[in-house]
Parts: C-alpha cells; structure tokens; sequence
C-alpha cells in the first residue's frame, strides 16, 4: 500500500507535465464582413454569412440525432456540410445553429453555438490549431522521468529501512538514490514539458450585417 501511494505521488505531476500546452487563444477576427454578394433572404429564415479568416474552409451544420440505448437514449452529433469552402452565405431557420468547424493539425471538428436571429449577421471564425511536433527532448524525458520515478520510489523505501535499523550503508544507498531519482524525476519532467504539443484555441466574432 505504501509502495502503490508513493507510485501514485510520483506519477501525478509525470501525467500532469505530459498535457499539452494551451497558448493564448487566436485574436478575434475584425467585424469585416467578407465580399459576398447579397440576395434576397427566404422567407421565415436568417442569413448567416460564414467566413473563416484562415482561408477557405469547409463549415459543417451538426445535427443533434437520439440513438435509443438498451436503457434510455442518448444523442449523437451527425455532421452534414453547410458550406462546401467559406465564405459563404446561407439561409436557416431562426433559432440556435450548431457549426462544426476542423482543427488545424488534427482530424477533430469543434462545435460552436450560434444564434441566428431575423436580421442577416456574419460569423468569422479563427481555426484552432494543435501541433505535435515533438521529436528526442521528449523522449528523453520520459525515459529519464521514469528511471527518476522508479529510483525516487525505491530510494523512498530504503531510507525510512535504514534509518529504522540504524543501518548506515542502507541510509545512504536510500538517501543517494532518492536525491538522484529526484533530479531525473525533475529533468524529465523538464524535458516532457518543453518539448510538448501545443493547442491553440480559435475565437470567433458574431456581428450583425448592416
């Protein structure tokens, strides 16, 4: 039991370092609509002009469909394209719209939630973007992060060992080999940390159309 907490205290902060790191989010993009030429709206709908400022893009309407379960329901997002490349402008019923756009460096789509009321609006949106080009820091640093973890662990049990039997050399292989397993402990953790993937969210600027 002591053994397995110990374990557990070492490898908190090791899974912590290896999250990736969240940059500051995208600036919001200008309330500038895109040159879209403008035609008449359907009746009992609302225009929504969709842009994205990275360049053209492909916008997906997400659905919200129940799929019955053995006990109950549960729903599912179907995704269906509303815009084939932005910018583009389309006309929906009022109400809340779910829009799935992709991420950059991944195959993963994020859904935002936009309210489209009578009045024409336009929605720009800055992608978010995830990079995973880590290369031997990262390596290393989970090797020496775990050959500092289980030497920390192992140094943790002698120690209190030796120093309860007033054994010297038992002590001080303890003491050694957690001071050492620390260091490495930390140096991997270091390394983990620096060579991370990194995400950066999107943002997004919904402005009516004037």
């Amino acid at each position: 039991m002591i053994v397995q907490r110990m374990r557990a205290t070492f490898t908190l902060p090791l899974f912590a370092a290896a999250c990736v790191k969240q940059l500051p989010p995208a600036p919001i993009p200008p309330a500038t609509p895109p040159p879209i030429a403008q035609t008449p709206v359907a009746e009992g709908s609302g225009r929504l002009v969709v842009d994205v400022v990275d360049g053209p893009t492909t916008v997906q309407r997400v659905r919200m469909q129940p799929t019955k379960l053995e006990h109950g329901f549960r729903f599912v997002e179907v995704p269906e394209v509303l815009c084939a490349s932005t910018p583009c402008v389309t006309d929906v019923p009022t109400g809340n719209l779910l829009l799935g756009f992709p991420v950059i460096g991944r195959g993963d789509m994020e859904v935002e939630l936009v309210h489209i009321g009578p009045e024409p609006s336009a929605y720009r949106r800055a992608l978010s973007e995830y990079h995973d080009d880590t290369g031997a820091l990262r390596v290393l640093g989970i090797i020496a992060a775990s050959l500092g973890g289980a030497s920390a662990i192992t140094g943790t049990c002698l120690l209190p060992i030796g120093l309860s039997k007033d054994n010297d050399s038992l002590t001080w292989a303890g003491g050694i080999t957690l001071g050492a397993g620390a260091v490495l402990l930390a140096i991997g953790i270091w390394a983990i940390n620096t060579d991370a993937p990194t995400y950066r969210p999107g943002s997004s600027n919904h402005f009516p159309l004037r």
